[in-house]
């Protein structure tokens, strides 16, 4: 009998489909109206965001859409460390602002690395934002949802090597929409 399957509603609930028993199953190809848990918001040309739901469209700032592919971005990392038996990250709003401003930094001067065209590290970033024991930083560009950008960085060993790190106890995700999208991922020690 095929195993079953775990579904999320919208509400968070879970809930058990089982196939019959006689039935094959093919992998889930997403349809045209379907949407997968990072997805559920669509931009218009104007910088606003609207819910994928049977409820009437909702329109949210530019500001909640990106704090909520961070925020994401964050949960995804916790569930990788929980799978590996790492503790969690806990969000720190400084290493956030750090990220943010990197991201933006990378995007409006054109440049991708850790180190910017003036020579600032993460570490000076991390600090000039008022965090005081920053660890690492993660950055990538080009992919537009967070379970990609996940994906990205622990398909690298320094990268995976930063968000498996148990050392590390926070963290602040930094996304730039316009042009890449461009990710900056921010740790730090308590």
């Amino acid at each position: 009998m095929p195993k079953s399957k775990g579904r999320k509603r919208r509400d968070g609930s879970a809930v058990a489909f089982r196939g019959a028993a006689n039935m094959t199953t093919a992998p889930h190809q997403m349809r045209p109206h379907e949407a997968e848990e990072d997805d559920d918001y669509l931009f218009s040309s104007g910088g606003t965001a609207h819910t994928r739901s049977a409820q009437p469209a909702v329109s949210i700032g530019r500001d909640t859409y990106r704090t909520h592919l961070e925020n994401t971005v964050v949960h995804l990392t916790n569930q990788v460390r929980a799978k590996a038996g790492v503790p969690p990250l806990k969000l720190n709003e400084l290493l956030r602002q750090a990220a943010r401003s990197h991201s933006t930094d990378m995007a409006r001067r054109g440049f991708f690395s850790h180190i910017d065209p003036d020579g600032g590290t993460p570490f000076d970033r991390m600090r000039s934002h008022g965090y005081a024991q920053p660890g690492a930083e993660n950055v990538a560009m080009g992919q537009s949802r967070p379970h990609e950008v996940i994906h990205a960085w622990l398909n690298s060993p320094g990268h995976r090597a930063n968000i498996l790190n148990p050392e590390f106890s926070v963290i602040g995700v930094g996304l730039h929409l316009d042009g890449g999208p461009w990710w900056t991922q921010n740790f730090g020690y308590a």
